[in-house]
């Protein structure tokens, strides 16, 4: 079962705030508070990325940001009925977190030129995948594990260093950018030249925080014009330079997590 089809068995009401606007204020708020996901120096190898244990996937895009920033240790993320499914129960009182899928296509049965159903040789309709004119939005409410009864303790998972700075280098090569290394104390991407320099390896303490300012770079170079085309003449102290770093920290801590790298704030 996908994600979407997940998602529709437990919709919530859908809020008249928009979902990214929620997410941002509760975002916003946490960085006066100075708690914000990305200011917090989470441990290489600890798999703190939020997930679904019914299905095996994790949360992609804006709901990954959204759980992410609810402070819960577990990882895991599942709906009301999806807990009841496997005999666990959500405890009483207990407020969940919403979270929202776009679906672009749906499946409908196919049908002939007559305009009836198509039939393969058991006799069951034969479904075709049709695009939508309009994306549809499919709301669902998630429960940490902590907020849950009955659920299996979780177990540790951890990625060895090596693993984890294996599967960097892998995601670094496979984006194509131009990274040169140069002796100094600056790590910056220029967009003019679509280049990203980063200090020499062996200047950083360890191997693992050269790969967190590595993805932290490649964070802004994916707004290069060819790339996501991102407004980046931002200067230093100016909001339009704010924007941008916190879009790249952001990126950095989502891709560090699914990597196993971990992320180490920045300030």
């Amino acid at each position: 079962m996908s994600d979407n089809e997940l998602a529709k068995t437990d919709q919530s009401v859908e809020n008249k705030v928009p979902y990214y606007k929620q997410v941002a204020d509760a975002i916003i708020e946490k960085i006066e508070q100075g708690v914000a996901p990305w200011q917090k120096p989470w441990e290489a190898g600890k798999d703190y990325y939020p997930y679904n244990p019914t299905t095996n996937k994790h949360y992609r895009g804006i709901n990954a940001i959204s759980l992410m920033a609810k402070d819960k240790d577990d990882p895991r993320w599942l709906t009301y009925k999806q807990a009841q499914a496997i005999g666990a129960q959500v405890k009483r009182g207990e407020k969940g977190s919403p979270i929202q899928f776009w679906e672009f296509e749906e499946r409908v049965p196919k049908l002939d030129e007559l305009g009836k159903p198509v039939l393969d040789e058991k006799g069951k309709e034969v479904q075709e995948t049709i695009k939508l004119e309009q994306p549809r939005i499919i709301w669902a409410t998630v429960f940490n594990a902590s907020q849950i009864d009955g659920l299996p303790p979780l177990e540790p998972t951890k990625t060895h260093e090596w693993k984890a700075i294996e599967n960097a280098e892998k995601v670094i090569k496979k984006t194509g950018a131009k990274i040169e290394h140069k002796e100094g104390d600056r790590a910056f991407y220029k967009t003019v030249a679509d280049t990203i320099t980063l200090p020499l390896k062996e200047q950083f303490k360890t191997p693992i925080g050269y790969y967190q300012t590595a993805l932290h770079e490649l964070g802004h170079w994916t707004g290069h014009e060819s790339r996501l085309n991102r407004d980046l003449s931002g200067k230093f102290g100016g909001v339009k330079y704010a924007k941008e770093e916190l879009r790249a920290e952001i990126a950095s801590v989502m891709t560090g997590a699914r990597l196993g790298i971990g992320s180490t704030p920045r300030v």
